[in-house]
């Protein structure tokens, strides 16, 4: 069954600086370690407008699971990078990909079932795709701060991963 946003289950938090991106990825992070791999594997989706943040949460989030400061960065034309973190993260940005055939062709279905993390950028452009369980995290801009990032989570896993911190 294809996993979508639901409103049901959401938490919103406001990052109102960089360090609060870098906060939340770093305590995300933890949440999910603390969990050894019980939680594995992980899809999250992230969703949002052009430059709202979601390629430098995920670079914050990387680091704080170890992936060396020098291999990350934005996966727009390769596509696909593998972080060497603990866990291992996979991040895919789908901004180009054309369809869910050529999403499919990126060997996704393979990595959602990888004992990893696999991050997808735009991940809501092949909803249908992406696995049940699936942490979605949508960036949105405040519309009256540029500073300001609106973060919504959602997901089935939401309530293992914040118990006790949202």
């Amino acid at each position: 069954m294809p996993s979508e946003p639901s409103e049901k289950k959401t938490v919103r938090l406001s990052l109102e600086t960089l360090e609060d991106c870098r906060n939340f990825a770093k305590r995300l992070a933890g949440r999910i370690q603390s969990h050894g791999t019980s939680i594995l594997p992980l899809a999250i989706g992230l969703t949002g407008t052009l430059g709202a943040g979601k390629t430098q949460w995920t670079t914050f989030f990387s680091h704080a699971l170890g992936a060396p400061s020098e291999s990350t960065s934005s996966p727009t034309y390769v596509l696909i990078h593998r972080y060497d973190s603990e866990p291992v993260i996979y991040h895919v940005d789908a901004y180009r990909v054309q369809d869910e055939d050529e999403f499919l062709e990126l060997g996704i279905e393979e990595l959602f079932e990888s004992n990893g993390i696999t991050i997808v950028e735009w991940a809501d452009r092949f909803p249908n795709l992406m696995p049940d369980g699936t942490l979605w995290i949508r960036f949105e801009l405040d519309e009256f701060d540029p500073q300001r990032r609106w973060v919504s989570l959602d997901g089935a896993k939401l309530p293992m991963l914040t118990a006790g911190w949202l």
